[in-house]
């Protein structure tokens, strides 16, 4: 069962609420008490979740991770951004988790990220699935492995010692060692154990199908008997399982997922969720490195300053502004934040983090830079930049919204036009 709840909010048991809470939802007592038992045995569950008590009734809330959270069984809670205005935040998540750098999500296709119905667990097990059709239909890879014997035949080379040690009274077998062409490989076996395992963790009948067609073409090769040990030596191969990347990405994923919840011997991990602001950030990012009209003027989160200039006889505190753009004769610091802006209150300083000014102010001065940029998500009160702040006679703070409803290339488009006209 797929439970879906925005970043931040709020999961109560039904036995305990009698109607969901603000920015909620209620789960039946038996997947609440799961929850509650991850978020008190799990080491790392302090990073994304926090647990409450209101009235005397328990709630867990959801800190601003999203993506998967797989709990034991067939239980999952899809975390999904909370954003306005109003749009498909399954599609819009999927849509922005492409741009993720050295993930497997940058395989999602628009097929995958368009407005559809599927819990986000489907959609990663068919991800995964596209990645693994055209090794079956290339057909799967085959190496040379080394094989010690004893044979009745000559194959390979003679093994003096072993012969000695194991067969000193059989003399109708040779200890030999030789060359053997196997689809019993690392890489081979860990798309083998990840079907298996998917074959058990969803009722989506498409990808069902498609997990027993794979399975079959697989049939010679066993599941791994140690899967860190295979995904490590899967790492490590020949050019020959190239084409494997992309699937054994999206395996270790899944598979890592799939060992999240209250089990005896998980191993913990959180390869199926993101912190929203590294999503934001690298979504972002990336349009602007994309679409920028001169994109050869885009840096990427560049660290050749420091807050410190000399300390001991060295900098101290190295600077990473998330975008440089250095255009003709002027610099440009961009720092996303995923993060409110109330564009009408003036008064409360628009919802602002003063330590965000700060850090821009550093940034500014570091990097000989007069314009310094906060780009916030768009929403009902922010559509619009807000009045420009003036740090100094020459430092200027715009802080700009980011529409995540229109398309990444108008955005920075509409970035771009706003930065050159100052």
């Amino acid at each position: 069962m797929t439970y879906s709840v925005s970043e931040n909010g709020l999961i109560g048991s039904d036995q305990q609420w009698p109607e969901p809470p603000a920015d909620g939802i209620l789960v039946p007592d038996e997947v609440f008490q799961q929850l509650r038992r991850f978020a008190f045995e799990y080491e790392q569950a302090d990073v994304l979740l926090t647990y409450t008590v209101q009235k005397g009734r328990e709630l867990i809330r959801i800190r601003n991770y999203v993506g998967l959270l797989p709990l034991s069984g067939r239980t999952y809670f899809e975390i999904l951004p909370k954003i306005e205005p109003p749009t498909n935040p399954r599609s819009l998540l999927l849509t922005m988790l492409r741009h993720v750098r050295n993930s497997p999500f940058r395989t999602l296709t628009t097929a995958h990220t368009s407005a559809t119905p599927l819990p986000l667990w489907d959609v990663f097990v068919r991800a995964f699935l596209d990645t693994v059709e055209p090794l079956i239909q290339q057909g799967i890879q085959r190496a040379y492995v080394s094989v010690e014997k004893n044979e009745q035949f000559w194959k390979g080379k003679f093994q003096v010692a072993r012969q000695q040690r194991e067969n000193a009274c059989h003399a109708e077998r040779l200890a030999v060692v030789y060359d053997s062409l196997t689809a019993n490989v690392p890489p081979n076996r860990i798309l083998k154990t990840t079907l298996v395992s998917l074959t058990r963790q969803t009722k989506n009948v498409s990808n069902q199908r498609r997990l027993q067609q794979f399975l079959a073409v697989l049939d010679e090769v066993p599941v791994s008997e140690s899967v860190p040990n295979d995904l490590q030596a899967s790492r490590r191969t020949s050019r020959l399982f190239a084409r494997y990347e992309p699937a054994l990405r999206w395996a270790e994923a899944l598979l890592n997922g799939q060992s999240l919840g209250v089990k005896d011997g998980a191993v913990a991990s959180l390869s199926l969720l993101f912190l929203m602001e590294r999503v934001f950030e690298e979504y972002v990012a990336t349009g602007i490195r994309t679409y920028w009209p001169e994109a050869g003027e885009v840096t990427i989160q560049e660290s050749s300053a420091h807050l410190v200039d000399e300390h001991v006889g060295s900098p101290k505190f190295k600077l990473r502004p998330d975008i440089l753009i250095r255009h003709e004769d002027k610099m440009l610091v961009l720092d996303t934040k995923w993060k409110q802006v109330n564009g009408q209150d003036k008064t409360g300083n628009y919802g602002i983090e003063q330590a965000d000014l700060y850090q821009l102010y550093a940034y500014g001065k570091k990097y000989a830079a007069n314009d310094l940029f906060l780009v916030y998500p768009a929403n009902k009160t922010f559509r619009q930049p807000l009045d420009v702040f003036g740090y100094d006679a020459t430092t200027r703070l715009h802080v700009v919204p980011f529409d995540l409803s229109n398309s990444l290339a108008k955005e920075v488009e509409k970035l771009a036009t706003y930065a050159f006209s100052f």
